[in-house]
């Protein structure tokens, strides 16, 4: 059996165990960001790769659908091509940026016209024709090796004009390029597509065809165990004790954090306000394990003093006091 690179990635997918801790990039060593697979991800993945469908990742803010695309990259070893979707973003975009403003200063000036200069990859160009973007744009000084593959990141799409989804499939079920300005025309061989991932946080409703042709993840705290286990189970696999890598934070100070934020959390619930979630619980450790290394004592008081700067975000809320930031700090810590 022939061995394609499509098959290699999804050999390296299938060898992901549940709950298994990788380094989302492996140079970033030891103290670099983490991810924790899940089955839901591992097969979402594969099945995408497999099918050579864009995968769509939902989930509220924070719940690791960025970190997904490149954590799937560091499995792969392959590179990541980002862009992040507004409001004016068009499909245009992720092909490349014509910067005419500096051709027609070049052209007033009388400069000798460099026209790949003026013409910026974008990153569908940089995933369809490695070696064609390098020639181009501020690819041209630095030039690099080609990745063994690509995984397309468009961020947020949730954030796009409404025709700008569709748009998009359209664009990628091509697995063409033609750039009239360049008379550049790039076909992809389909062992040759990206990955892509669409992320949306679900601010608008994405296009039901836009959909119907994606791989769709949800991602979402297990079901089978309590929020704040799952809170304090993620909390391990980023500040626990690693291979090669001692604890950062303590257990006792991983579920104190968790409780805390599923007590606020259930709290903006209620109001109906922005509940904090595992972006802002992964924050505060953090900023703990700088602030206080090494020391629990520590670490608890500025537990106490700085949780509600993370988890209570929503501002004041009428007949609503757990929602203040002015909560109590607790006994025992220093008094001003």
């Amino acid at each position: 059996m022939t061995t394609t690179p499509r098959s290699a990635a999804l050999a390296k997918l299938n060898a992901l165990k549940d709950g298994e801790v990788r380094p989302v990039n492996p140079t970033d060593g030891p103290d670099g960001p983490v991810h924790q697979w899940s089955t839901p991800e591992i097969d979402a993945v594969s099945l995408a790769l497999a099918c050579q469908r864009p995968l769509l990742v939902r989930g509220e803010p924070g719940t690791g659908k960025t970190q997904l695309a490149h954590a799937v990259a560091g499995v792969l070893g392959w590179a990541v091509q980002a862009i992040t979707v507004n409001a004016r973003t068009e499909a245009d975009d992720l092909i490349y940026r014509f910067d005419a403003v500096r051709r027609l200063a070049d052209a007033q000036a009388q400069r000798t016209l460099d026209e790949p200069s003026y013409w910026e990859p974008g990153p569908l160009w940089l995933a369809y024709d490695w070696s064609s973007a390098q020639r181009h744009g501020s690819h041209r000084s630095q030039p690099s090796a080609p990745p063994a593959g690509h995984v397309l990141l468009i961020d947020e799409i949730d954030k796009a004009e409404s025709d700008l989804p569709n748009s998009l499939l359209e664009l990628l079920g091509q697995r063409r390029l033609v750039l009239p300005g360049l008379g550049l025309s790039v076909n992809v061989p389909p062992h040759a597509m990206p990955l892509t991932v669409f992320t949306t946080n679900e601010e608008r409703q994405l296009p039901q065809a836009f959909v119907r042709r994606c791989v769709v993840l949800n991602l979402e705290a297990d079901p089978s165990i309590s929020y704040t286990d799952w809170l304090f189970g993620r909390g391990q696999s980023h500040f626990g004790e690693q291979t090669g890598r001692p604890a950062r934070l303590g257990d006792g100070i991983l579920r104190a954090a968790a409780t805390q934020l599923v007590t606020d959390r259930h709290h903006a619930q209620q109001a109906g306000v922005q509940a904090p979630g595992l972006a802002e619980y992964l924050d505060l450790l953090g900023a703990l394990h700088e602030l206080a290394p090494g020391d629990p004592v520590a670490q608890d008081e500025q537990l106490k003093r700085l949780s509600a700067y993370a988890f209570l975000k929503a501002g004041s809320v009428e007949q609503q006091p757990a929602l203040s930031q002015r909560r109590p700090f607790g006994a025992g810590l220093p008094q001003a």
